[in-house]
């Protein structure tokens, strides 16, 4: 008589084999290894920051669709309602605002301030490219 427990599977070598391979796959997706990787995040073309209550500084950083870019028209309004505007450059010019360029605006900025910025480009077209409050 032949012990049930002594017979061989002749599937059991591949089932093992199977049984391995799910298990790493597991170990794999749980441990985030499949994970796309992530870009470094890019600066804004432009962006508008307020180091004191007396100043603010808007700053061109350059970017996509950013190369014909003339002019900047940078409209700051105080918490009291007064605004203030101000180009870098020319609608009228050829030559593209210089990357990583500053505007400081100095005055009393102690409560929420609205800045926009509208970019005008060498083809005619002009857009909002910074709508922000400090």
């Amino acid at each position: 008589m032949v012990d049930p427990m002594m017979m061989q599977n002749p599937y059991a070598e591949k089932l093992m084999v199977l049984a391995l391979v799910s298990a790493m796959t597991l170990v794999v997706i749980a441990c985030g290894c499949t994970q796309p990787s992530t870009q470094p995040a890019q600066q804004a073309p432009v962006t508008a920051v307020q180091p004191d209550d007396n100043h603010i500084t808007v700053g061109f950083h350059g970017g996509p669709g950013m190369d014909n870019l003339v002019e900047l028209e940078i409209t700051i309004t105080d918490s009291s309602g007064k605004s203030r505007t101000e180009s870098r450059g020319s609608r009228l010019a050829t030559t593209p605002i210089r990357i990583d360029s500053t505007t400081t605006f100095t005055g009393s900025f102690a409560g929420k301030d609205h800045v926009v910025v509208t970019g005008y480009f060498s083809d005619g077209s002009h857009r909002t490219v910074l709508d922000t409050t400090l």
